[in-house]
């Protein structure tokens, strides 16, 4: 153990302190509830992944309470909590596997462009295996988020997860991108669809939940401004009908709104750390880095966005490639 550095913010200052003591979720000496928040994005989720895996390298993955993940972002959170975040984020470049787990030809034909149901069944038990038993045993709990179809709200699904059948079928709820993943997830007689349609970004909930203090990965550059439903996902939510899909149909006439609110609010919270919990930090990509589509396939790409991750996580929090501290600087 050695003495923890000063950061700017207070969510690093809690981190820097948790890691240099050596603490764990059954062995805390501060009082704080410190949250991790992982934004999915289809492909673009390769830059959280890649931080998710810089937290891992760092060794802080015990240093948060609880992680909460929307869509790809809950899988990634998954692999952190499970302690196999290296192992399972060279599945996003093996060659061949992106490209049978998206494929837009496949809409034509009326099948899921993206198929959840076989990257979480067939790539996380043969592929590139998770142990799943990890997951469900790690201190510290996963809570992947999603959207109720019926009310159009964001809903934890950490207590829905009993069993390793209940955990695959909450990720494939919380990516179950509208259309392009196929029809929505029924988990105890309640309909879900990805997280992105109510909350891409998953703060809000630990907030609610009593984090003190939370760690935003972000999928987008800073450079990149929040975008709007596309026409397509409103013509095809509208054509669905308000009475089979209310939720969805009420949520996406408010998404430009709701995603400029959240970026406006972690921008804010980022640089100006001063004031009273809860506290929010984002890591985001550089600027200038890809814009990587979320059905892209490429495996060099997605590769960048990895490495492109790692780096943007050790930067933001002062830790050089060798996991140590290093002078203090901007964000």
């Amino acid at each position: 153990m050695h003495d923890a550095p000063v950061r700017a913010h207070p969510v690093l200052d809690v981190l820097a302190a948790r890691r240099a003591e050596g603490s764990t979720p059954s062995r805390r000496s501060d009082p704080h509830r410190v949250a991790l928040a992982v934004e999915g994005g289809g492909s673009r989720a390769t830059y959280s992944s890649g931080m998710v895996l810089a937290l891992e390298e760092l060794g802080l993955a015990e240093c948060f309470d609880a992680v909460y993940g929307s869509s790809a972002g809950a899988l990634a959170g998954s692999w952190l909590v499970g302690a196999q975040a290296a192992h399972c984020c060279a599945g996003w470049y093996r060659p061949g596997l992106m490209e049978r787990v998206t494929r837009p030809g496949r809409g034509l034909r009326g099948q899921p462009v993206v198929d959840v149901e076989y990257l979480i069944h067939t790539v996380g038990e043969d592929i590139v295996p998770l142990d799943w038993q990890m997951v469900l045993d790690a201190e510290v709990p996963l809570h992947p988020v999603a959207t109720d179809v019926e009310t159009g709200e964001a809903v934890d699904l950490h207590d829905t997860i009993v069993d390793k059948a209940s955990l695959q079928l909450a990720l494939r709820a919380s990516a179950a991108v509208p259309l392009l993943a196929g029809l929505p997830v029924e988990i105890d007689g309640r309909r879900y669809v990805d997280a992105a349609v109510a909350e891409p970004i998953p703060f809000r909930t630990a907030v609610h939940q009593g984090a003190t203090h939370v760690l935003v990965l972000r999928t987008r550059r800073a450079d990149q401004t929040a975008i709007d439903a596309t026409r397509l996902e409103k013509a095809l939510v509208s054509r669905l009908g308000a009475v089979n899909v209310p939720g969805l149909v009420h949520v996406l006439g408010n998404r430009l709104e709701n995603r400029r609110g959240d970026d406006r609010r972690l921008a804010h919270a980022t640089a100006s750390p001063d004031g009273e919990p809860p506290y929010l930090f984002e890591v985001r990509p550089p600027s200038g880095a890809d814009t990587i589509n979320p059905l892209e396939t490429d495996p060099d790409v997605l590769r960048r966005g990895i490495e492109t991750g790692q780096g943007a996580l050790r930067l933001a929090l002062q830790f050089d490639e060798d996991g140590r501290d290093v002078e203090l600087r901007p964000a």
